[in-house]
């Protein structure tokens, strides 16, 4: 048996591309106008129509379990029929089955669609040449219509832009009481994710405790947010993702390896910790170098922006590293924060802590 742990760094038959291309260098041509881009991004966002991105996957979903809960709390009535047809008896539940997969809104409008698509060459070009890192990625596609076909064999990655993303739920519940009586029902719904970018890879534990990873061959990038900020972050923090992902992995490997007993819970505790970790590091580098980085294409953000970004990425558990992170990478400098981190992440997160 093995037990699969996914971890992303937040947050879906024919496709039809925009402008695909292979790699972060766009045709030459004038100087794009970025300040269009954010006039863009501050546009209403749109929720239709709605696309599939992948299949059905039958993991744990915490989001999607958490909207059926709040589900059932804010319909008592339901619960009150479920009693009924019981016929009384002190009331249990369990979870039967939870799937979940990925919607998208496309992006159609082809202004914006070029558009960001051209900033994340520029972006990622720039972060490339600072940071020394290899360019990760096969392919970075607008990604117009349903679900495309993931080459999962694929050396680099590939990403996907859209303008939202959503998650559709299908949750199983069955319902009993002492006597054996048995009520099933099906909770189908769909939420928006949150997220603006994600990249997963997944821990594999094998029973005889031998552990593995799964990188997905893809990321999913939302060019759309209330903040325009986070928008621009997107291509540049999963880039950075990406391409530390490998010693994160080392750490969480090497961390998990030490443990005498592995169980479902202290796993997932090591994953989240050194999630918080890798979001430290490349929080830090991002808020670093993106302001200056746009500055070279005439784009100055409000200091607000930037100043709610933080504000609201700090109220959640992933990001509690974060303004320790920022601190760190700017007293260290961000070169010498990915040698650090790249040689021995364990050093890097006592600094942190």
């Amino acid at each position: 048996m093995r037990h699969r742990y996914g971890f992303a760094f937040v947050l879906l038959f024919i496709p039809f591309f925009l402008n695909t291309a292979c790699s972060t260098h766009h045709a030459l041509g004038p100087p794009q106008d970025y300040n269009r881009l954010i006039e863009l991004i501050q546009l209403n966002d749109k929720t239709q129509p709605l696309c599939v991105f992948n299949d059905f996957e039958e993991e744990f979903d915490k989001a999607s379990h958490r909207a059926t809960q709040r589900y059932f709390k804010e319909h008592p009535g339901l619960i009150l029929r479920i009693k009924d047809q019981l016929e009384g008896g002190k009331l249990r539940w369990k979870l039967r089955n939870l799937k979940h997969r990925l919607l998208f809104v496309p992006e159609n409008r082809i202004e914006y669609a070029v558009l960001y698509k051209n900033y994340c060459f520029d972006v990622i070009r720039a972060i490339l040449d600072k940071t020394g890192f290899d360019n990760p990625y096969d392919s970075i596609q607008t990604l117009n219509q349903s679900q495309p076909v993931i080459h999962r064999d694929q050396e680099g990655v590939t990403a996907y832009i859209v303008h939202n993303l959503a998650k559709e739920y299908v949750g199983t519940y069955v319902f009993s009481n002492q006597t054996g009586k048995k009520v099933k029902i099906e909770l189908n719904g769909q939420l928006y994710s949150g997220d603006v970018g994600a990249y997963t890879s997944t821990l594999l534990v094998n029973e005889n405790g031998a552990i593995e990873f799964l990188k997905d061959r893809y990321t999913i990038w939302q060019n759309s947010a209330e903040n325009p900020f986070t928008a621009l972050t997107v291509p540049v923090e999963e880039t950075l993702h990406i391409a530390l992902r490998e010693h994160t992995e080392r750490a969480i490997g090497q961390t998990v390896a030490g443990l005498d007993r592995k169980n479902l819970k202290s796993v997932q505790r090591i994953v989240e910790d050194w999630i918080a970790v890798e979001e430290a590091v490349v929080g830090g580098i991002v808020y670093l170098l993106l302001p200056l980085i746009l500055e070279d294409y005439q784009v100055e953000l409000p200091v607000s922006w930037i100043e709610k970004d933080r504000e609201i990425k700090i109220q959640y558990k992933k990001y509690r590293h974060l303004e320790k992170g920022i601190s760190l990478v700017e007293k260290m400098g961000y070169k010498q924060a990915i040698r650090l981190y790249s040689k021995d992440p364990a050093a890097f997160k006592q600094l942190l802590l």
